[in-house]
């Protein structure tokens, strides 16, 4: 497949730069060439459809976004409509119950399904070619005409329930939890705690459920992906035919503020009679669209990497430890551990981010570093899927898909000195969240931690 050569291409690459710093991690030649198998397109009711093709591929992979839909640009109050909504809308269609569905779906060897996102929702469909319009027309049914009746909107609602319910259960993620009910405030657009969503879902109602389907079945908040090697003109007759009907209606965009630093609200913690500490620290960080995106990426790449090297493999501190940012409309990095000497652990990872902050690398180490960050970037483009997620994101934030492509030429202008810049501006102001045993924890420990990074 196209795509599998593109790969090769790049790690050939790889391993020709390995002999020499400063070679191109990728070549333009193939940026373009990856440029030119994706094209736009737009359905007549302005539903913009984006396909990259996939020559000689027998795999098709599509997805549809719905912004407006996710956590985001929900009221408050609202929000866990979005979840229960997508975990019902594959179920079954209005003419179609749940047992045909799944009959049609194992009969063609159909994946289908839906998710809420933190910025926008996804319905996802793979198939084969031979299955196509077979699988186009449940896809489409689906979406456009879902029965969202009592039964499956109960179904789908007990099962919400029963995972958030069982949420506090895994104190490694949960402390995820616990950090953002001190670094989101109530009401900021990315809040959505498990008991919060509990509370909302007991007041929400099929007919919400409805009325917030119709409002997601909006051509102007729509876009459409496709992995595959169908021609366009075909595609955009089937697309046309699935979608082109969708009404258009104003979209509303809700900004992101970023959250107000408070020494004394920095701390979380939660007891429990466990023999590992969840250590998890949260703070603002460069948005998807800022121009220091792809050099925050590397920048956590190294600190993830410093952090392991010293407190895991040096001094077995920990079972885990990790930074990572993620990019929405608002940045935000993420430093955590799993530890049962959580005092030393704490230490060790100012240690480490002091002596990161402080630290010149040589040009040597920063290309070393690319390389390690691009393998890993084009690992995730190896299936269809997968890639046309990447395709949706990037066109989600930047209204096209050359950032996607372009990112390696990015990474190779990405400085020793830039990387020290971003360390110094964004590695403060933190928020920490821990589960523990309290007889073994001192809050004081965190505390002190957060004061040392404190913005003066």
């Amino acid at each position: 497949m196209k795509n599998l050569i593109i790969c090769l291409t790049f790690f050939v690459t790889l391993a020709t730069s390995s002999q020499s710093f400063g070679v191109e991690l990728v070549s333009k030649a193939t940026v373009n060439q990856q440029k030119a198998l994706t094209q736009s397109f737009s359905l007549t009711n302005g539903i913009k459809v984006i396909h990259r093709s996939i020559p000689s591929s027998d795999i098709i992979s599509m997805n549809v976004i719905f912004s407006g839909t996710g956590v985001k640009d929900i009221p408050t109050g609202k929000k866990s409509i979005s979840n229960w909504l997508w975990a019902t809308l594959p179920m079954a269609s209005e003419k179609l119950s749940k047992e045909r569905v799944f009959e049609i779906s194992e009969k063609y060897s159909i994946s289908l399904g839906c998710s809420e996102g933190i910025e926008y929702s996804t319905c996802a469909m793979d198939t084969i070619n031979d299955n196509w319009n077979v699988s186009l027309d449940l896809f489409a049914d689906l979406i456009n005409n879902p029965a969202l009746n009592k039964a499956d909107a109960q179904l789908a609602k007990d099962r919400i329930v029963a995972s958030l319910k069982n949420t506090p259960s895994d104190p490694g993620s949960y402390v995820n939890e616990i950090v953002n009910r001190i670094f989101y405030p109530k009401n900021h657009p990315y809040r959505l705690n498990h008991d919060e969503s509990l509370k909302e879902l007991e007041k929400l109602t099929q007919p919400n459920l409805k009325a917030f389907h119709k409002d997601a079945l909006n051509a102007t908040a729509m876009t459409i992906t496709v992995v595959s090697s169908l021609k366009k003109e075909q595609l955009k007759r089937d697309l046309e035919h699935a979608f082109g009907k969708i009404p258009k209606e104003t979209v509303v965009n809700t900004k992101v503020p970023s959250p107000e630093f408070n020494l004394k609200n920095a701390v979380a913690f939660e007891h429990r009679e466990i023999p590992t500490a969840y250590i998890r620290a949260k703070f603002p960080s460069p948005s998807a669209t800022s121009p220091d995106a792809t050099a925050t990426k590397l920048m956590f790449e190294i600190l993830s990497e410093e952090l392991r090297e010293e407190i895991r493999t040096k001094r077995s501190l920990s079972y885990s430890v990790y930074a990572f940012g993620i990019q929405y409309s608002m940045g935000i990095g993420v430093v955590g551990a799993s530890t049962s000497k959580p005092k030393e652990t704490l230490e060790a990872i100012e240690l480490v981010v002091e002596r990161f902050k402080k630290k010149t690398y040589t040009a040597e180490e920063i290309e070393e570093y690319k390389r390690i960050f691009a393998t890993s970037y084009y690992l995730t483009q190896e299936t269809h899927s997968s890639l046309a997620s990447a395709i949706t994101t990037s066109d989600f934030y930047y209204g096209n898909t050359d950032r996607l492509y372009e990112m390696p030429l990015e990474l190779e202008k990405v400085s020793a000195k830039k990387i020290n810049e971003l360390a110094n501006k964004y590695l403060r102001n933190f928020r920490v969240g821990i589960i523990y045993d309290k007889k073994h924890f001192k809050e004081s420990w965190a505390e002190d931690f957060v004061k040392k990074f404190a913005a003066k």
